[in-house]
């Protein structure tokens, strides 16, 4: 089943679509969301362990998470359908729901300390909190597009990205922001910017879009990409190796800096090999990708997809994560806790 949010007046490119599929679960709790105005209770957890990871269960909470932010092991936040929040102090165990005063689908979080953060949403939507979350302001983002990705790299400066290409830049806290040329209608679903290092960034998106800073993003290059498919994640772990994920089970690396890219193996050379001819797109998706040192990294997506690498991508391997519901993104706040989010209020988390 494929499932817009209810705010989203756009079906052009259906390939980009598939970050918004979801289940019969997801739409009964958007439906729950809009009979409460989108304010929600207090929810607590129920844990079951499955080779490593811990499903973190938000009762009452079934919407779609696309946004995940962690700034310590303890303290995180999700946000996903029908303006939906959440936030926990104690490692997933408890969650308390804040209010984000919309309705909108709330994509990407990011936070710069545990005060400070920023969400990206549809129809230009941006939320920014001073105070971890307590309360949430809505920014003039001076768009109307839908926006799917957000990073700050410190409580001044940040970037947002999202339809036809456009691509928003804040130097001051997000009280302004202004458009960036990027030269493209495609669309950027993944900003990333090395925080040791900002002069560095990459946008990725809608047909094998890859976007490069040199200069903490005065310029943006776009760069050829011989593999067109949609890239949804973009991980680097320093200012020339990176890799990027997308439809069809892409993994593409590149060694330096974004400028040329190679496919690494998935399951054989290449995309995934599951599925029919004519559904790989919906088999096979990768929505996110963190590496958690130099050798191992997770490819998250579709029907509970995690892939696994311990020599830094050279091979990849699908490893149990207890779910088969569709996960969109994936984080590593320190190199023993992990988070993944998806439909179906979904959140996992794998501890030391």
């Amino acid at each position: 089943m494929r499932l817009l949010s209810r705010d989203t007046r756009h079906t052009q490119i259906n390939r980009s679509a598939s970050l918004f599929r979801t289940t019969a679960a997801a739409i009964a709790g958007m439906a729950f969301l809009a009979t409460v105005g989108g304010t929600l209770p207090r929810v607590s957890q129920a844990a079951s362990t499955t080779k490593g990871w811990v499903f973190r269960d938000s009762l009452g909470v079934s919407v779609p998470f696309n946004g995940l932010a962690f700034v310590s092991p303890t303290e995180g936040w999700v946000t996903g359908a029908s303006g939906t929040i959440l936030h926990t102090t104690d490692g997933g165990k408890n969650w308390v729901a804040q209010n984000s005063g919309t309705t909108h689908w709330l994509q990407s979080v990011s936070f710069s300390d545990s005060s400070h953060g920023w969400i990206a949403g549809n129809d230009g939507t941006i939320l920014a909190t001073s105070d971890g979350g307590q309360t949430w302001s809505p920014q003039d983002s001076g768009v109307k597009f839908d926006l799917y990705t957000i990073t700050f790299l410190n409580s001044r400066e940040g970037w947002a990205g999202g339809f036809a290409g456009t691509l928003l830049h804040t130097t001051d806290g997000g009280a302004t922001w202004n458009k960036v040329s990027t030269e493209t209608a495609q669309w950027i679903m993944n900003i990333y910017f090395l925080k040791s290092n900002p002069q560095n960034g990459w946008a990725v998106g809608q047909d094998g879009l890859v976007l490069v800073t040199r200069d903490g993003g005065a310029t943006w290059t776009k760069k050829n990409n011989s593999i067109a498919k949609d890239l949804y994640g973009v991980y680097f772990r320093d200012a020339n190796n990176g890799w990027a994920v997308g439809t069809h089970g892409v993994i593409q690396f590149t060694a330096n800096g974004g400028d040329t890219w190679t496919i690494q193996n998935g399951l054989g050379r290449g995309p995934l090999g599951r599925g029919v001819e004519g559904r790989e797109r919906e088999l096979n998706d990768l929505h996110a990708i963190s590496f958690i040192d130099d050798k191992t990294g997770y490819a998250v997506g579709v029907l509970g997809l995690v892939m696994k690498t311990v020599d830094g991508g050279n091979h990849w391997t699908i490893v149990p994560c207890g779910t088969g519901l569709d996960l969109y993104n994936i984080a590593f706040p320190t190199s023993s806790d992990g988070w993944i989010v998806g439909v179906g209020g979904m959140i996992l988390h794998k501890g030391s």
